[in-house]
């Protein structure tokens, strides 16, 4: 195992630790498996991303009180998260939600500070494309990043991002259930990281010599269920018209619909396509063995 994918491993681990996704995985994994079908293909996994919001709301759903707005949004993030590490499974993209997992350089890059004040918060899930080489790529290489239990020793990798770090190519992705409540929040975070910040009102982007304008390539992406069931969507709506031009794009989880929203499915292409060793699909296709039981991407819960 590489150091990719022993971070994707720990990602999926705390998903699925969370009471929330165990609550709804029993439901959600019976909803994908009836989408998948007995032999399913890589087309198959990737259009998944046409169904996360139906497969999202066969739990349910959230009420307006804060805590099932908290626990509606918990599950979106993991359910997205899930589903971005599956379609990247065996690449060098990562998706990692649980902030203290990501390297410390790439925290320090994409801090916001507000004078003495510094936030991430609105990076909920983070998607990190590691450069090709051996030391992240290939298991060998890697074992000097893992400890004597195999662990991840996050002082190792931490020196390996930062001897690479112009290499890195770094997203955020921010998840809501609600589109019409939240479209504003994407689109100021994303003025902010295009603009690296705003030093005339002392708004500055990165701390400890780490910048996402050192890094190969950012981008900053919306993805939205939408929870709003009444309202309809169009190309001149407020909602949609605020996160049009995010650097990464705005997603929802039903099939594209033309100048309002597209699939997620379609955050691959856009936006982590170098990640991939060939094409998306044949790279999904060579590991679909793998996630079976016995499969090393097992720890999925997919087959």
């Amino acid at each position: 195992m590489n150091i990719i994918e022993a971070l994707r491993r720990n990602s999926l681990e705390s998903i699925f630790s969370t009471n929330t996704v165990q609550g709804c995985w029993p439901i959600w994994s019976e909803a994908m498996k009836e989408l998948l079908g007995e032999n399913p293909r890589a087309e198959d996994l990737l259009n998944l991303g046409n169904h996360l919001s139906a497969i999202f709301t066969s739990t349910g759903g959230t009420g307006r009180g804060q805590g099932e707005v908290s626990a509606g949004g918990t599950a979106w993030e993991s359910l997205v998260a899930w589903y971005v590490n599956l379609c990247t499974a065996g690449t060098r993209g990562v998706a990692i939600k649980k902030m203290s997992l990501v390297p410390s350089p790439i925290q320090d890059a994409i801090t916001v500070n507000y004078g003495n004040f510094s936030c991430n918060t609105e990076s909920d899930i983070t998607v990190i494309i590691f450069p090709d080489k051996p030391v992240f790529t290939e298991s060998a290489a890697s074992q000097g990043l893992l400890n004597s239990k195999g662990q991840i020793d996050y002082a190792a990798l931490n020196q390996a991002v930062v001897n690479s770090f112009s290499d890195f190519r770094i997203g955020i992705i921010q998840c809501k259930t609600n589109w019409n409540d939240n479209a504003q929040v994407p689109m100021l975070w994303d003025m902010i990281y295009s603009a690296g910040g705003f030093r005339d009102r002392n708004i500055t982007i990165g701390r400890n010599s780490f910048s996402i304008q050192k890094c190969a390539y950012f981008s900053y992406s919306f993805i939205t269920v939408p929870s709003n069931v009444r309202t309809v969507y169009k190309a001149n709506s407020v909602a949609v018209k605020r996160v049009t031009s995010l650097s990464g794009g705005n997603y929802w989880g039903k099939e594209t619909k033309e100048h309002v929203a597209r699939s997620i499915k379609e955050i691959f292409a856009n936006n982590y396509l170098d990640g991939y060793n060939r094409s998306i699909l044949e790279d999904i296709n060579s590991n679909l063995s793998e996630f079976s039981e016995g499969g090393r991407f097992e720890y999925f819960r997919l087959l």
